[in-house]
């Protein structure tokens, strides 16, 4: 007998009717050509849109204007179940959820635009900041000391 699950335990497919011993390869095999077929998904990491992208910093700065999960220089847990119900009414065929989904989605952002936020939070930035006497006409360039 041949029994797939999913990562929470739910068994979705089954094979039987192999007696003695075999080897695993080919009960495997077996599985893959028969007309129900187990069918074997490479990968399962979630390719997200642009659009995707733009609804999550959009709530993520809703739900950080709102001030409910704020705490210090992150969010309070619980922030992402809200994020997913934010998700679900603008995008609701999505189907994004907190965990893997918008963690993940989250930390990726997170590393890559590391740079950005160490440049306007002060941290590493040379000199590169935002004047609020110019506010709208321009950022004030970076201070290099001249040698």
């Amino acid at each position: 007998m041949l029994g797939v699950c999913t990562p929470d335990m739910y068994f979705f497919y089954i094979l039987i009717g192999w007696e003695g011993f075999v080897i695993d390869g080919q009960v495997l095999r077996d599985a893959i050509s028969k007309r129900y077929r187990l069918k074997v998904h490479h990968g399962t990491k979630r390719k997200w849109v642009p659009e995707e992208d733009a609804a999550l910093v959009a709530c993520m700065v809703d739900l950080h204007n709102v001030g409910t999960f704020n705490a210090d220089t992150r969010f309070k847990v619980g922030y992402l179940n809200k994020l997913e119900r934010m998700l679900e009414k603008g995008l609701p065929h999505a189907m994004l959820k907190a965990k893997p989904n918008l963690e993940s989605r989250i930390m990726t952002l997170k590393r890559d635009w590391e740079i950005v936020y160490n440049m306007l939070s002060g941290k590493d930035n040379s000199g590169f900041g935002w004047d609020d006497h110019k506010k709208g006409q321009s950022i004030q360039t970076p201070q290099f000391p001249l040698l």
